[in-house]
């Protein structure tokens, strides 16, 4: 065999051949996971840490913390400890192999829907879009949920479009999917508004449909089960979650949101600002424009998903008893990141010339440098590096250490829960404290007063007194430092 032929038939055999790619394709992404690794940050993440490995010590009946009745992510979280111990490589590995499944699964989606071709380029895309990786290894609910809630919706289409499985089979593993991601987050029951809408437009509701909120309620079943037995209140989680809300709502206004009307806005103000979805919601804005422009009605099963959603996200409440909107950030969007990938790379893989030769290849080089730009400035990696870095001086120090509550927490994290250094909460008169150490964690400090406005430390914090000796200073940013005071 000559060189030329020997070289085509490799191409045939490799390149040619679907799996294989995909497989290239999941290791581009975990690569990419990898090199952007975020690990723990400053604030869900650390509960969730916290609830997980505490998980066998019960629910606290007096909680109305949303996060603590989560147990989709803490019960899987807890699972990752007891194998791999606490670090920052178990306390995301959840997350990150439901970011990894989310790019075989959107292949898959791809195929079932469109074509191969399709789902090799939306599992690409997915692979680099930048919101997926940040938050891939951080401890949060806002991925895994998408990713169960998603593979929901795949069992349902596939079940219409492929009618293979038996006696409702699909449709019921549909629910439980579903069921699973609202374990994990309550945003997963959202998608609800995916098969109302597509109800209505096929203007048909089959018996097995109902196989559907059957697994569902199969899976809240369970939830109702532990929450009866851990608290002796089936309905623990939804009374929790609405009384934390109501709570959030009254503190810290509208979760950083403008002032009513103009915070309804907020979404689409962050589809032009937010440099980890900006890039790719403007070219998947255009391919939801050519879908309905030129009503290809294969990719309405994706836009019955986004639009709803998006527009839920946006003006909806998060609260069944009062109007409280959602969270203005980006990883909200988790949720429709599936559908809106998938209809661009129907839209980036048309037959059009003009598409095919020039829109593309522009496209992919475009949102590919964007993306790795994006995450290369990303300032939400390896936030607690200089608390770490301060750990063991803080072991070392033998008089009474005092240091903000959050950093309290990321301490015992970092600590892998043993607490040894038993440091206490700033008093409300920190002139009093003497013969002690004041750890003042200036990157802790800002994000808890950005975060939330109402949060003010008091003056000797961002001003400590001359009196204070300066004993170490943990940090290249003066104003991410982490200083260690004595007071005398």
């Amino acid at each position: 065999m000559s060189q030329k032929n020997f070289i085509r038939a490799l191409q045939n055999r490799f390149l040619g051949n679907t799996k294989f790619l995909l497989f290239l394709i999941v290791a581009f992404g975990l690569l990419l996971r990898l090199v952007f690794f975020s690990g723990m940050g400053t604030s869900d993440d650390l509960s969730y840490s916290s609830y997980s490995y505490n998980v066998d010590k019960g629910i606290n009946k007096d909680s109305t913390v949303t996060l603590e009745v989560r147990i989709g992510i803490i019960y899987a979280t807890a699972l990752s400890y007891s194998i791999f111990g606490v670090n920052d490589f178990s306390s995301v590995l959840f997350v990150l192999l439901t970011s990894l499944g989310s790019i075989i699964l959107i292949f898959y989606f791809g195929k079932l829907l469109f074509d191969e071709k399709a789902g090799l380029m939306a599992a690409f895309l997915l692979s680099f879009f930048p919101l997926d990786i940040a938050y891939s290894t951080k401890l949060l609910t806002d991925l895994p949920s998408a990713f169960f809630m998603a593979l929901g919706v795949y069992f349902f289409l596939y079940s219409e479009i492929k009618s293979k499985m038996k006696y409702g089979i699909g449709y019921f593993l549909s629910g439980i999917f579903i069921g699973i991601g609202y374990l994990i987050k309550e945003t997963a029951v959202l998608i609800g508004l995916f098969f109302i809408t597509y109800n209505i437009f096929k203007k048909r509701i089959k018996k097995e449909y109902f196989f559907v909120p059957l697994g569902f309620l199969a899976i809240f079943a369970v939830e109702v089960l532990v929450f009866y037995v851990s608290t002796g209140d089936p309905f623990f989680r939804i009374f929790a979650s609405q009384q934390y809300l109501a709570k959030v709502i009254e503190s810290y206004g509208y979760f950083g949101r403008l002032s009513f009307p103009l915070g309804l806005l907020h979404y689409p103000y962050m589809f032009l600002t937010d440099n980890l979805i900006s890039y790719f919601y403007i070219f998947i804005f255009i391919a939801i424009g050519y879908c309905l422009v030129y009503k290809k009605r294969e990719a309405y099963n994706m836009l019955f998903w986004l639009i709803p959603s998006l527009l839920y996200l946006s003006f909806g409440s998060s609260s069944i008893s009062q109007y409280i909107p959602f969270n203005a950030t980006s990883r909200y969007l988790s949720i429709i990141t599936i559908p809106g990938i998938l209809l661009l790379s129907f839209f980036l893989t048309e037959k059009n010339e003009l598409i095919k030769k020039l829109f593309m290849p522009i496209a992919l080089i475009l949102l590919l440098f964007a993306s790795l730009g994006s995450l290369y400035l990303y300032g939400e990696r390896n936030i607690l590096g200089n608390l770490k870095d301060s750990y063991p001086i803080l072991e070392k120090l033998d008089k009474p250490i005092f240091i903000d509550g959050r950093s309290i927490k990321a301490l015992d994290y970092i600590s892998k829960y043993k607490n040894d250094i038993n440091p206490k909460e700033y008093p409300d008169d920190l002139t009093k404290i003497k013969d002690a150490y004041v750890i003042i964690n200036r990157d802790m400090i800002k994000r808890l007063e950005d975060a939330h406005k109402q949060t003010k430390f008091k003056k000797e914090v961002h001003n400590p007194p001359e009196s204070w000796i300066v004993v170490k200073e943990i940090g290249e940013d003066d104003k991410s430092k982490v200083v260690i005071y004595y007071a005398p």
